[in-house]
């Protein structure tokens, strides 16, 4: 069976935040104004190409304006859940790893990066100081193709904060800093632990 792309489950868990806000009825508005009805289906397949997926998207931002903001983060919890299934083992192996160390930091970082495995383009994690992460997406997803006047990895975001609470059971506060659809050239978060945040 060919793996799963990072795409499709981009889809399938926006749908399920979809269906959260709106049901089903709002699944069918926005596939249908997509032409994208076949991603309700089960037979979707296993590699949605990068265009299908953009072109849900869109439909999705239009329809829904500011509230896609708040779907696309809870469409990052919802990708964890599904990514923790898939990536069990490398997840277990990366808490064992890192569970015991006492800045969880890097661990989240490194999550990240799995998380991202079979995105288009590239994640990176880097500790900037003992007390922030910075996480750099190249060519996000999320964000390709779009012009926006202020930052909009909020499906990161999610992802990032998911993994926080639900595998380490931590509060963690994450902020853009730069992001493609700004023009910048690559996607930039900030993740910090309350506690340890500064004041700009």
């Amino acid at each position: 069976m060919a793996e799963e792309s990072l795409e499709k489950g981009l889809v399938l868990a926006g749908l399920d935040a979809l269906r959260q806000i709106g049901g089903d009825a709002l699944v069918q508005v926005i596939l249908t104004q997509a032409g994208k009805l076949e991603f309700a289906e089960a037979g979707l397949p296993e590699r949605v190409p990068i265009d299908d997926y953009l072109r849900y998207r869109d439909t999705a931002i239009g329809l829904l304006q500011e509230s896609f903001c708040s779907t696309a983060f809870e469409t990052g919890r919802i990708l964890v859940r599904a990514l923790r299934k898939r990536n069990e083992a490398q997840m277990k192996a990366l808490l064992a790893q890192f569970g015991r160390a006492a800045n969880k930091l890097p661990l989240i970082g490194q999550a990240a990066v799995l998380a991202a495995k079979g995105n288009p383009g590239s994640v990176r994690a880097t500790m900037s100081g003992s007390d922030t992460l910075v996480i750099t997406i190249e060519d996000c997803p999320e964000c390709r193709g779009l012009k926006r006047e202020t930052p909009f990895c909020f499906l990161n975001q999610g992802v990032i904060t998911e993994f926080a609470e639900s595998s380490l059971g931590l509060r963690v506060h994450t902020e853009e800093k730069r992001c493609i659809a700004v023009g910048d050239r690559a996607c930039e978060i900030e993740v910090t632990l309350p506690g340890d945040r500064k004041e700009d």
